[in-house]
Order: C-alpha cells, then structure tokens, then sequence
C-alpha cells in the first residue's frame, strides 16, 4: 500500500502547457518581488530536476556546478535528508550562467515568495496562461505539480523507471510509477498506434 499525504490530487503539466506557462511567465509582470523571468527560471528548473518548493528555496546561486551542469540540496534542506546533487540540461546550465551573471555566490538562487503567495503566484501565471487550476477530474495545477511533470516527462521520454525514481528520489519505485508518472495526452494513441 502506497502512503501518502495529499492535500488534493494534482495532475502533471502537458508539455503544451508547460511551453505557454513559462513563456507567459518569462514575459509577465513582476509578482511577488519575482520578475516574470525569475518565475520562468524557477518554474523551468522545478520541472527539469524535481525539486520540491522547499528545497528550491534553500538554493544559492554556488548550489549549482554550471560547468558539471549539477545542482545540489543540502542535506540539511533535502526530505530525505541526504546531499543530493542532480543533473542539469547543458542548455539549462548555459542559461543559468547568464541568469546568475550579477548575483554572488551565497546570494538564493531566487527569491521565491511565502508558501501561499508562492500558490498565489503560481495561479495567476496559470490564469495569464489559460490553464485551469482544478481540471474536470478535480486535480490541482499547483507549485508541486511541477514534481508531477517531472515524472511525468521522464516517463514519456523513455526513462528508465529506475532512473526516473532516482532522480525523484524517492524510496519506493511504487511511489514514483504510481504517484508522479501520468499519461500524457496522447501517449495512449501513440502507444497502439
């Protein structure tokens, strides 16, 4: 038996969703004393590495290796309480470069919001974007949604299920395959066809 302790059930992003939601986000209004590109930065690396809010909020800018295109958690900040270092997209890396450019190295990496206004933002680049927040099936698109995608991603790219358990760090494969992996739109289709 899988346990776990959901506020809500959450759905994962389509990769659609995903392009528009950073886009409008990159070109959005300052929220919360994040500009519109430090929310799409924030919410690009969420969904790249899997982050949790909280551990992306203990980031500092030297908490990524941009040359090993890493990036680690203390462990101190991490849920299971281990240093975790995860990798980087290499363009994600090159981008970090400049968007870190005039920051020192013990500076946060971001400047995230409380937890609600953190929510809040998130829900006003989703209504910026057109995503609904609650879907017809009662799942929420909220910050840890990103988790979700992250999974979910992996899992449409052909990752192995013990990679992608790994890099979600995660204890039990259950957890990762039937938690945070869900079908894309289309998946299905592509599958039979």
């Amino acid at each position: 038996e899988i346990r776990e302790d959901r506020r809500h059930p959450r759905r994962s992003f389509e990769l659609d969703e995903a392009r528009r939601l950073l886009s409008v986000a990159q070109a959005g209004p300052t929220r919360y004393r994040m500009a519109g590109h430090e929310r799409a930065m924030l919410y690009r690396i969420a969904i790249e590495t899997g982050l949790r809010a909280g551990e992306l909020r203990s980031l500092r800018v030297s908490s990524f290796d941009l040359d090993n295109c890493t990036v680690t958690v203390e462990a101190r900040h991490s849920k299971r309480r281990r240093l975790d270092t995860l990798p980087l997209r290499p363009e994600t890396a090159a981008d970090l470069r400049t968007f870190f450019a005039a920051k020192l190295p013990t500076t946060p990496a971001f400047t995230m919001p409380s937890r609600s206004r953190l929510a809040n933002m998130v829900k006003a680049d989703l209504v910026d974007t057109g995503i609904d927040y609650v879907d017809e099936a009662g799942r929420y698109a909220d910050f840890h949604s990103f988790r979700h995608t992250t999974g979910s991603f992996l899992a449409a790219s052909g990752a192995h299920p013990k990679v992608i358990q790994a890099i979600m760090r995660h204890s039990r494969i259950e957890l990762t395959m039937n938690i945070y992996t869900h079908t894309l739109h289309g998946q299905q289709a592509e599958a039979v066809a």
